[in-house]
């Protein structure tokens, strides 16, 4: 399952594999609109360094 995100706003969004072109619209309307740069992984259980996970 593909995963982009935002360090800068906690912004995420996650798709099937199949979507990966609404992905793509999702991380573009996300840089329009607030100017930051969006990270993509593969897949979602790459977890990012600096996350922790709550309780």
């Amino acid at each position: 399952m593909p995963i982009a995100y935002c360090e800068a706003c906690d912004w995420e969004y996650r798709t099937d594999d199949e979507a990966s072109a609404e992905l793509d619209q999702a991380m573009i309307d996300h840089h329009v609109e607030t100017g930051h740069s969006v990270e993509q992984r593969a897949e979602s259980d790459e977890r990012r360094p600096d996350c922790e996970l709550e309780s």
